[in-house]
């Protein structure tokens, strides 16, 4: 288990990212610096100002889905209770992956105009703290994160063994970079936990 104490320079992004979204900005880039537009979650462009698109930029439990807007609703995924699953999260930087500090994922996130400040339950990875949870509801059960790279992507992958049920709640992602730059996709109805439907025989 992976779980850890909210570190001081852990809650300041944390913080960051709550300031930022929270503020309900409909701007897809929700900061940048100098050369930096922020992590990308399936549409930027390149160096030579072309355009850089991928359509599967969130895996729920195997199922992909498009998270190049800045809001989609997708169909909900339900994970049950006691077993695990994962969602990864596909990320493109401007100046290179290694440049990707976090990323932050908000659940439990219900009704109209859905933002970050609205979420009580998140996950965070990054690359100086590991791994951070809060989660007061105790609906995560057990968390971990693995992340890989290839040529031209970074993949954070989340497993978790939900442990008590959730209604269905959006999805917040945010990322950020070594300058702070950060962007920010809300993706409604992803997601509710629930338990193993009973087989009757």
């Amino acid at each position: 288990m992976h779980k850890r104490i909210v570190k001081t320079s852990g809650a300041i992004v944390v913080a960051l990212v709550l300031t930022l979204v929270g503020a309900n900005s409909s701007v897809y880039a929700l900061s940048g610096h100098g050369t930096s537009y922020g992590p990308s979650f399936g549409g930027a462009y390149t160096t030579d100002g072309s355009a850089i698109t991928y359509d599967d930029g969130l895996t729920i439990h195997g199922n992909t889905y498009n998270i190049s807007k800045y809001i989609q609703t997708i169909q909900t995924d339900t994970l049950y209770i006691g077993a695990p699953t994962t969602i990864k999260v596909k990320l493109w930087e401007y100046g290179g992956t290694y440049q990707i500090q976090g990323l932050a994922m908000f659940l439990n996130v219900h009704g109209t105009n859905p933002n970050a400040a609205k979420s009580d339950t998140w996950v965070q990875y990054s690359k100086t703290n590991g791994v951070t949870v809060h989660d007061p509801n105790k609906m995560l059960g057990t968390v971990t994160a693995t992340v890989k790279y290839d040529q031209k992507f970074m993949y954070v992958t989340f497993h978790i063994t939900p442990s008590k049920q959730m209604n269905t709640s959006d999805i917040i992602l945010t990322a950020w970079d070594d300058q702070l730059s950060s962007n920010t996709v809300k993706v409604i109805n992803a997601v509710s936990f629930s338990y193993i439907p009973y087989a009757y025989g």
